[in-house]
């Protein structure tokens, strides 16, 4: 992805937050995800036409993937455009999507998400100490061929105002763009979490206030 592109599908998947359903409907799961080959999809308008055949609660589920799939390839961009990110060059390698300071220490999959709704109840606990959160999605977030080990960046968003609005938090782009930065500046210092061996690490993207974006970076 070069700027441009990043500016027509980030300015795209702004328009159409308040298209895509808040749930997902189910699991990530095989079985919805071989119903439409969402990754040859590169706008909505075509989306719509590959779901039309399906069931609502698929459709659903597959608008939800494809909208955080296309975030994540935002995501992913905002990082490997700072000077000590680079890109996984093998599109198809699932164990890393962006690598720090040319450095495989420092290799991590990205994953947009927000705070699952077991840990709502106590949300401040978990600012404190994600452990919890993390080893929860590890555990229990995926199922299916896609889902595999490996070092991971979460991207965690969450609005203390409304919970539709981390659809909004997932495209608060000019916001993220200083976030990440921040975070590839600091990345030779920090003391990761772990699971199970593999290496974790967690950026709050958050809102108390409309549309005042925070952040925690441990």
């Amino acid at each position: 992805m070069n700027q441009s592109e990043f500016e027509k599908l980030s300015s795209d998947l702004r328009t159409l937050v308040k298209k895509i359903p808040l749930n997902w409907g189910a699991v990530q799961n095989d079985r919805f995800d071989s119903n439409v080959d969402i990754f040859k999809i590169q706008t909505y308008e075509q989306l719509e036409d590959a779901v039309a055949p399906l069931n609502e609660t698929v459709q659903n589920y597959l608008r939800r993937r494809w909208f955080i799939w296309r975030c994540s390839e935002c995501d992913e961009y905002l990082f490997y455009k700072n000077p000590n990110v680079v890109q996984n060059p093998d599109r198809y390698d699932k164990s890393y999507d962006v690598e720090f300071n040319d450095d495989a220490h420092y290799r991590f999959d990205v994953k947009g998400t927000v705070i699952p709704k077991g840990f709502r109840d106590n949300i401040d606990s978990i600012l404190a100490n994600p452990q919890p959160m993390i080893d929860f999605f590890y555990e229990k977030q995926s199922k299916g061929v896609r889902f595999g080990m490996q070092n991971r960046l979460f991207v965690v968003h969450h609005s203390f105002v409304n919970s539709q609005r981390e659809l909004y938090l997932r495209c608060a782009w000019k916001s993220k763009e200083a976030i990440y930065a921040e975070y590839s500046d600091k990345v030779a210092t920090k003391n990761f979490f772990s699971y199970k061996g593999y290496k974790s690490d967690v950026i709050f993207i958050l809102e108390r206030e409309k549309n005042k974006v925070e952040h925690i970076i441990f």
